[in-house]
């Protein structure tokens, strides 16, 4: 099995289920029903893809090692999309810069191994969050169906999450050893700018961390009254 990115354009912000459907159909052959469009904007983020990482092909060596191509198969293409099958254990490496070029040529690309679109900075909101997980890739202008299941895939292992506003500006999350935290439980901490804005707090229950994630990124001024802040400077 791959880890697999799914490129196409798409002219205006689109919904992640939305986005799943047309990955689906794209997967089956249906390029009509999955609705994509040509543009100019796929065969040349192909052509800078494949110049970087080329295809597999009887001079260029596949499978994992450094200098073999990251994919697993030949890249499923059209004039409207591109999907990108490529080996796990090259996929840290490999995917954000997938990631990167489709943003700056304009292009969604889909994740369907975390369900989350990433979207080009044309699409994106004008204050948008970036969210950070500690296993994945990072989301530009993440919303909240995004960030909530990020916090339900905090682990031991998956331990931290940062949802930052803009430099100086964030909410983030750590759990387990790794936080500090002999046994369960989930250390958050938030910074206003400069650093002695730096707070933290020790909550039991995820779903208490997700209020305040969700609290946060709705903007609402009030998101942390509710909860005791020790503060770190």
């Amino acid at each position: 099995m791959s880890f697999d990115l799914a490129v196409w354009f798409e002219s205006e912000r689109i919904s992640v289920s939305r986005a799943a459907v047309t990955y689906e159909r794209l997967c089956g052959g249906d390029l009509a029903g999955a609705g994509v469009v040509a543009s100019e904007a796929v065969p040349a983020f192909h052509r800078e893809l494949t110049g970087g990482f080329p295809e597999l092909s009887a001079g260029v060596a596949d499978g994992p090692g450094p200098t073999g191509s990251p994919w697993t198969a030949r890249l499923d293409v059209s004039a409207a999309h591109v999907i990108t099958p490529m080996s796990w254990d090259r996929a840290d490496a490999t995917a954000p810069e997938v990631v990167a070029l489709a943003g700056r040529h304009g292009l969604v690309c889909f994740d369907p191994q975390a369900d989350v679109l990433h979207l080009p900075p044309a699409l994106r909101g004008t204050d948008g969050l970036s969210l950070q997980p500690c296993v994945g890739l990072k989301v530009e202008d993440a919303d909240l169906d995004v960030i909530e299941r990020a916090l339900h895939r905090l682990s031991e292992e998956n331990w931290f999450l940062i949802l930052e506003r803009r430099s100086g500006h964030f909410l983030q999350v750590g759990h387990g050893p790794n936080a500090g935290l002999a046994t369960g439980g989930f250390a958050v901490e938030h910074r206003d700018g400069a650093p002695e804005r730096h707070y933290r707090c020790v909550l039991e229950e995820k779903d208490q961390v997700a209020r305040l994630f969700a609290d946060y990124a709705s903007g609402a001024s009030g998101w942390s009254v509710d909860t005791r802040w020790d503060r770190l400077f």
